[in-house]
């Protein structure tokens, strides 16, 4: 229950804000390259918080995570959707990788919270049964943006299920909380 809790308050608040754009005539767009940076964002912090009974512990998580500057769509300069893949690793030998969607939502000129939802395999190794091998990554990170584009923040994570990839009545799920610092590509590369 407090996971289906947890969807529909990452919606409301995201529809929330849609409202809240400029009264002004709103300029959409779709399918365009560098109207928002792409990024590679690291991760590190704790995975399983919740953990209160079942298998696995409580673990370290290592997430990356690259959003391209590819833009799905685009709402004035305040909404950005984009595809993204990444992946994780815990110190129990879990491991996930996945792809899907990441919308940006600018709250500041240094301020920005990006929600995102993905799918893809998961191996459990050592850590918490997830009671399925494939599973949704979803959750949310705020960060500090910097002049310089480099961005600091916090990412919480919510992995499960959804008791549409297994035919188990239990889904226990889990969660993370990490750290995140996150670089524009162009100084990669």
């Amino acid at each position: 229950m407090f996971r289906a809790r947890f969807v529909v308050f990452l919606v409301a608040a995201f529809l929330f804000f849609i409202p809240s754009a400029p009264a002004s005539a709103q300029e959409f767009s779709f399918f365009e390259s560098g109207m928002a940076p792409g990024i590679a964002s690291l991760s590190v912090g704790g995975y399983n918080l919740r953990k209160t009974t079942g298998t696995g512990n409580k673990a370290a998580i290592f997430q990356l995570d690259l959003v391209p500057d590819f833009t799905l769509m685009r709402v004035d300069d305040w909404l950005y959707v984009h595809p993204y893949v990444g992946g994780w690793v815990t110190t129990d030998e879990s491991r996930m990788a996945y792809g899907g969607l990441q919308a940006l939502l600018v709250l500041a000129e240094t301020l920005e919270f990006r929600a995102f939802v993905a799918v893809g395999p998961f191996g459990k190794g050592d850590g918490e049964d997830l009671k399925s091998d494939a599973l949704f990554h979803s959750g949310g990170t705020v960060f500090y943006v910097l002049e310089s584009g480099w961005r600091f923040g916090a990412t919480l994570t919510h992995q499960s299920h959804g008791h549409l990839f297994s035919s188990s009545h239990s889904n226990p799920g889990a969660e993370s909380l990490m750290f995140s610092v996150a670089v524009p590509f162009g100084e990669l590369f």
